[in-house]
């Protein structure tokens, strides 16, 4: 709060207590819904960031910020088809263990398909062109990944979309950094 500036302190704030609370606390066992809202926290972290430099978050900040907050459906329901058997043995509610596979594959990839639309939002905001071609790269891939999940739900095609969730963020972030850096 003091040193850097209250905008900042309070997306930090948020994140963590989106993260701690409502995600791990409230939600994480009670809804099928928990990583949807659990995606807010890493929302926050990405304004806390952008407050440091400007404390009024501006429509590049937000777009970035909406890229996480889709992000982490796709990714952590990929990993949950994955581990449904042990998800469903710890009674968290996740979405394949209160849907079954099938469905929820489906659902990654319609939320994966969101997340890659977003992902190109930023462009329009000021992200250059190498922030551009990360999210096209990693989101191409992460599509594929997920379609095939779509197509044969299974451990192997989840882990795939699973993985291909990360190298999409990677790519993305990393672009992002680099942009910002050279422009």
């Amino acid at each position: 709060w003091f040193g850097l500036n209250p905008m900042a302190a309070l997306h930090t704030f948020l994140g963590a207590f989106f993260y701690g609370v409502v995600y791990t606390l409230w939600l994480k066992r009670r809804s099928r819904y928990n990583i949807v809202i659990g995606g807010l926290a890493g929302s926050f972290a990405v304004l806390a960031g952008a407050a440091v430099v400007n404390p009024t978050p501006d429509a590049l900040a937000l777009s970035m910020a909406l890229v996480l907050f889709l992000w982490t459906p796709p990714h952590f329901w990929s990993l949950a088809i994955a581990n449904a058997d042990e998800y469903r043995a710890a009674g968290v509610p996740m979405l394949p263990v209160v849907v079954g596979p099938q469905r929820a594959a489906r659902v990654v990839f319609a939320s994966t398909l969101a997340l890659v639309a977003a992902s190109l939002l930023p462009g329009a905001f000021g992200a250059g062109p190498l922030y551009m071609a990360g999210a096209a790269i990693g989101g191409g891939w992460f599509v594929y990944k997920s379609w095939r999940l779509a197509r044969a739900p299974s451990r192997q095609t989840a882990l795939g979309s699973f993985f291909a969730s990360l190298l999409q963020l990677s790519l993305l972030l990393g672009a992002a950094s680099i942009d910002g850096l050279i422009r």
